[in-house]
Parts: C-alpha cells; sequence; structure tokens
C-alpha cells in the first residue's frame, strides 16, 4: 500500500523491540575477548613506555591495570542480571495468598 511505504530518503522506523541477549557461549566468548584484549592493550601500552624510558616497571602495572579495567566493563555489562538480596519472588494464586509447591499425591 502507498501508505505504508516511507517517502524517499526517509527510513521507516524501527519497531520497539527489547535487546538481544546472546546465548551463554557468546556471553562467554565476549567475556573472555574483553579479558584478554584489556590485558593486550595495556600491556602493549605499558611495554611501549618501557621501550620509550628504558624501563622494565610499566608493561606489568599495564597488564594489571587492563585486567583491572577488563573485569570493571565486564561487571557493569554482564553483571546487572544478578538478582538483588531482598528480591524474591514467589508465586501466589488469584486471590493474593501464596501457593503451596506441588507434590506428587501423598508426598510431602
Amino acid at each position: 500500500m502507498a501508505e505504508d511505504d516511507p517517502l524517499r530518503g526517509n527510513s521507516r522506523p524501527r519497531p520497539a523491540s527489547p535487546a538481544r541477549q546472546g546465548s551463554g557461549a557468546e556471553t562467554g566468548y565476549a567475556v573472555i575477548g574483553t579479558m584478554i584484549s584489556g590485558m593486550a592493550v595495556w600491556g602493549g601500552v605499558g611495554w611501549l613506555l618501557d621501550q620509550w624510558a628504558d624501563m622494565r616497571v610499566f608493561f606489568p602495572v599495564g597488564i594489571i591495570l587492563g585486567m583491572t579495567v577488563a573485569i570493571y566493563l565486564v561487571v557493569a555489562r554482564f553483571g546487572g542480571g544478578l538478582p538483588k538480596p531482598g528480591d524474591r519472588r514467589t508465586s501466589t494464586t488469584s486471590g493474593g495468598r501464596r501457593s503451596l509447591p506441588r507434590t506428587q499425591k501423598g508426598q510431602r
């Protein structure tokens, strides 16, 4: 239909959809990649500073700094899904009463 087509030069608005969550393997690879790249980048910066200043202290400091920043980024990006200590969800019936766990007949 003509009214569904966007005007020339304008793009269609995207439908509102929740952010896609990756699988467990994708999340694991992202965490490992972040950790390795943090150590590599900041370790490389430390190595360059060591070569420039003719010292041997910046390389280990760069690796430790890179690991620290990478851990912070991993927790900031992937650590938000943990439940808070006071956040308990219990199932309730339609009347608002807590429901009992369902068991087999004769079991407690």
